[in-house]
């Protein structure tokens, strides 16, 4: 028997919560914060083009946790981490299906910022120079069986970013089908936690030269394949009860991009905390974030790598028209 056997027979005798019971627990969770301004950081993250159970009274109350020990603190940060995880798979199957027909395409709006850095002359990355953040609104339109070029639009929000040469602006690129289709409607994941966790893990070999551990792969895997793809209701709570199942996961409060007020769900590996970021009320994804978490050139502790907010997935009938 495994977590997912034991998450599954865990009070099953207790009826599922009410609506009530829901929105108590969401609102004993979060209290409302003064919204803080956004800031703008250097990115480096590159955009992608190609388990069902909430039991009753589900509260967040930190209990007896000791400060002085921080594995007790790690295990209810964990523990947290799950039920945000839950509830938003709870939240995702009450979403209604979005169908498509195989001629069709996905479109996804989002604002993403993105950058890197300037290595010196030498090529030593110690002295790198940090290339400055752009704010981009980004649409893109990807066909729903991968056999269709697609489209990509993408424009710097502040007008002044817009009419600087150094930025690249991208208005009408074409995005060729692949000789092997990589559908942008992703109709057949599983949709049970058990099944999504396999899905999640598949490829994520322990010990592989230069990848990540698995744990930190199938976590990531969650955002890759949330990003700029349509994920169907009950394979994307599958895949939020399949990630409350990886271990070593905390929870940090946020702000997407586009300032709307969130929780995240983190996950750290070596110099970089890798969040999911879902809506503080209504748990709805909202987007992803990387951090550094130590001077590592060209980084500093704390300074975002990259951010994406996504504001709208939608399927129309080709590429350039909007929902």
């Amino acid at each position: 028997m495994n977590d997912l056997d034991l998450m599954e027979k865990f009070r099953s005798d207790v009826p599922p919560p009410t609506a009530a019971v829901l929105t108590g627990a969401r609102a004993r969770m979060f209290r409302a914060e003064p919204r803080k301004a956004r800031k703008r950081w250097v990115w480096s993250l590159i955009p992608a083009t190609a388990v069902g159970v909430v039991t009753a009274a589900v509260a967040f109350t930190v209990v007896g946790v000791n400060p002085e020990q921080p594995e007790q603190r790690e295990q209810q940060s964990s523990t947290e981490a799950a039920q945000v995880l839950r509830l938003a798979a709870a939240e995702a199957r009450r979403e209604p299906v979005q169908p498509a027909r195989p001629d069709q395409f996905v479109y996804v709006e989002s604002l993403v910022a993105w950058g890197g850095a300037e290595a010196s002359a030498s090529g030593d990355m110690k002295d790198a120079k940090y290339i400055p953040p752009v704010e981009k609104n980004r649409r893109i339109w990807l066909s729903a069986d991968g056999t269709r070029d697609g489209l990509l639009r993408e424009r710097a929000t502040d007008p002044k970013d817009a009419t600087d040469p150094t930025h690249s602006v991208h208005e009408n690129v074409p995005l060729p089908a692949q000789g092997t289709p990589i559908p942008a409607y992703l109709r057949n994941l599983p949709t049970d936690a058990k099944g999504m966790r396999e899905w999640l893990y598949a490829g994520a070999e322990t010990g592989k030269e230069g990848g990540n551990p698995p744990d930190v792969t199938a976590f990531v895997k969650v955002g890759d394949t949330l990003r700029e793809q349509y994920v169907p209701p009950a394979s994307a709570a599958a895949m939020f009860e399949a990630a409350a199942t990886i271990p070593g996961t905390t929870v940090v409060k946020q702000v997407d991009l586009a300032g709307r007020r969130g929780v995240a769900v983190s996950k750290v590996h070596h110099a970089t905390r890798h969040d999911l970021i879902f809506d503080a009320t209504s748990y709805r994804f909202l987007g992803e974030r990387e951090v550094a978490q130590n001077d590592a050139a060209p980084f500093p502790a704390g300074a975002v790598i990259g951010w994406t907010a996504q504001l709208k997935v939608a399927v129309v009938d080709r590429a350039g028209q909007l929902p």
